[in-house]
């Protein structure tokens, strides 16, 4: 398993979801957390975007001062620059979906049984214990 993979997807659409201009988000999301990803360590379904990706964000001549990803992600259309950030979105998605295949290991298994029960973290957050979730109690 390729975890550290994971948490570099997952912190680039946290980026990306964070506040800002689109562009300045796909900008520090591609540089901070997946220039260094080589396409073959992601799901086939979009490793060759993904190529297409690596390859637009490094085809602008910088500015001193300035990056060849940021000079590029500027001279994106916000369309682009849209279609970018969702094969971000989509390369997170598919990575944990093959990660939820994978078989359960027994340290898995082990932290499984010492997790909390969903129905009891749903209580918790409603405040409501012992009530039926979205029927409303009647005043008479």
């Amino acid at each position: 398993m390729h975890s550290a993979l994971s948490a570099q997807l997952e912190a680039a659409v946290l980026t990306l979801v964070g506040h800002g201009a689109l562009k300045d988000r796909l900008c520090a999301a591609y540089s901070d957390h997946l220039d260094d990803i080589r396409e073959h360590e992601l799901p086939e379904e979009v490793q060759r975007e993904f190529s297409a990706m690596s390859r637009a964000m490094h085809t602008a001549r910088a500015l001193p001062g300035d990056s060849v990803v940021r000079a590029s992600v500027r001279k994106f259309s916000n369309e682009q620059a849209q279609a970018f950030a969702a094969l971000i979105v989509r390369t997170y998605m598919l990575r944990v979906q093959a990660l939820a295949a994978v078989p359960v290991g027994a340290a898995r298994v082990a932290a499984s049984r010492n997790a909390t029960p969903v129905p009891a973290l749903l209580a918790l957050e409603g405040g409501n214990a012992g009530s039926v979730p979205g029927k409303r109690a009647r005043s008479s």
